[in-house]
């Protein structure tokens, strides 16, 4: 059975300690206290879900990813290179969300959300850190 990935940008207000990004961006299961606090009190947004057919690796000739799959690639990216952290949302970064979001024709069916309410959430928490979580609607709602 595919495994069907629902992502959740989550807005915390401050910067995490590199140590508990690390942690975060490989997956472990070691404590992360600021971290863990700093993601009680986001700011969420549900931006999607993908399947195992929109992963790279997966890919056919003319087939794309879709909107959500990009947006957590280029987070993911973002948050692991250089030194690990939660990226700054700032303006350069919100555009650059917002292209990513954008349809492309190559895009395999997903689930969306209207690019309006993921501008109106980027432009809302401007100066915060984003991160990226698995969508549960018991916790998110």
């Amino acid at each position: 059975m595919a495994e069907i990935y629902r992502l959740c940008l989550a807005a915390v207000s401050g910067p995490i300690p590199e140590n508990e990004a690390r942690i975060y961006w490989n997956c472990k299961e070691d404590p992360t206290p600021v971290l863990d606090e700093a993601l009680r009190r986001a700011a969420c947004l549900y931006a999607g879900s993908w399947g195992d057919e929109h992963e790279p690796e997966n890919l056919h000739a003319g087939k794309g990813h879709c909107p959500a799959n990009r947006l957590h690639s280029w987070l993911f990216y973002l948050g692991t290179i250089d030194r690990y952290q939660a990226p700054l949302l700032d303006h350069e970064l919100m555009a650059r969300l917002v292209e990513l979001y954008r349809p492309r024709p190559s895009d395999l069916p997903a689930d969306v959300i209207d690019l309006r309410r993921l501008e109106s959430f980027l432009r809302a928490h401007l100066g915060m850190y984003l991160l990226t979580e698995e969508y549960d609607p018991e916790t998110h709602g």
